[in-house]
């Protein structure tokens, strides 16, 4: 029986290590659309941001025409009317002018129309080629989660874990778990740094050219430029912050809370109230960091699901146990319902209560609708 179970876990690791040979293929090839999909968004960006402004300045020229071509018609008229005071050479030369105006006229309207339709061409490429962009970004990131999972050390798991029920709904849980941890990194750079990035590429462009023609504005559009940058920098900041506070293990978990509950306050407008009692140490890194994410978890489903008005933290120091609560305002929720569903707001909750158990602690929640939501953790420290 020993030699079959060893035979059967042999199998397994062969199957797991084609299949992971198979996807990290498929990842390099789809990374490799997703670059030229890249190159290609940028490249049509700026071939649209040029015909554009040829665009422009077509229109612009064919309106100019119009009014000459108005005008000559007008003296076209009145020199033929008064016969008796032109001369025969003075009306062909006004014939002349309006026909030479009329040709250019033609041209350049067919030129305007020339350019309207491959300027529609161009934007209807750039929609096809962005949503390839963002079909293989998200292709990309479902099979990192995959990698990541199966390159995972799945003896152990296997050891702890007998019915193969519990296995898939932990793997789902696992995988749901890192998957939104990636969206929520993924469109955090996506609507900040990526976005102000291609600003930037456009903004030096136009820098380039205007240092050619006028020397003040490209200053003014150099200042803009730098005060995007920075911008950017401070985003960036705040996305590794959020990843991972490096002032964790250096200031420990009541400093980085604390500003956690600021900056809280300073996005949402949410009144965040933090308060702690007891005698303060520092804890193990393991339990400050779960007690870190805990409240980055529950501030985040304040934000999304309370409409809370106020919101309280609160960190209490035992001599054996440390006690967090998070407590909001807002509309609550029935936690008789079955937390254990799929929708957003239960998975949060999911979240916090498995990283609790890992740290041997406890969580409970108390909520009703219309009365705000609660929620208390001990972890024991001894």
């Amino acid at each position: 029986m020993l030699r079959k179970s060893r035979m059967d876990i042999e199998y397994l690791n062969e199957v797991i290590k084609h299949t992971i040979d198979a996807i990290e293929t498929g990842q390099k090839e789809i990374f490799y659309i997703f670059e030229h999909s890249r190159q290609e968004c940028e490249r049509i960006e700026r071939e649209l941001q040029d015909l554009k402004v040829q665009v422009k300045a077509t229109i612009e020229k064919v309106d100019d025409l119009r009014k000459q071509e108005k005008a000559a018609k007008y003296k076209l008229m009145v020199v033929s009317r008064d016969f008796e005071k032109y001369s025969e050479k003075d009306i062909k030369d006004a014939y002349e002018e309006t026909k030479n105006i009329q040709i250019q006229l033609s041209l350049e309207c067919q030129k305007e129309l020339q350019l309207r339709e491959k300027r529609d061409d161009l934007e209807r490429s750039l929609r096809s080629m962005q949503n390839i962009l963002k079909q293989s970004e998200h292709l990309m990131m479902q099979l990192g989660v995959a990698l990541g999972f199966l390159k995972g050390d799945l003896k152990d798991v296997s050891g702890h874990i007998s019915d193969i029920n519990e296995k898939r709904n932990l793997a789902a849980q696992v995988i749901k778990a890192q998957e939104e941890e990636r969206r929520r990194v993924a469109r955090d750079i996506h609507d900040g740094p990526a976005q102000t990035l291609a600003n930037i590429v456009i903004q030096t462009e136009i820098c380039e050219r205007l240092l050619e023609i006028d020397l003040n504005e490209a200053k003014k559009e150099l200042y803009q430029l730098k005060y995007i940058v920075r911008s950017c920098l401070q985003e960036l900041r705040k996305i590794i912050f959020n990843l991972r506070p490096s002032s964790l293990d250096d200031l420990g978990l009541l400093a980085v809370a604390k500003r956690l509950c600021e900056e809280f306050q300073e996005d949402t407008g949410i009144k965040t109230d933090f308060l702690f009692f007891g005698d303060i140490k520092r804890l193990d890194s393991d339990i400050e960091v779960t007690l870190y994410r805990i409240i980055q978890e529950a501030l985040n489903n304040v934000r999304k699901h309370s409409r809370a008005k106020n919101c309280t933290v609160k960190i209490e120091y035992g001599n054996q146990k440390i006690n967090l609560i998070i407590a909001d305002n807002g509309v609550g929720f029935n936690i008789y319902k079955n937390i254990d569903n799929s929708d957003e707001e239960h998975f949060g909750i999911m979240t916090i209560r498995e990283r609790i158990a890992l740290i041997n602690g406890t969580f409970y929640i108390e909520s009703t609708p219309g009365h705000g939501t609660k929620i208390f953790v001990s972890v024991p420290l001894v």
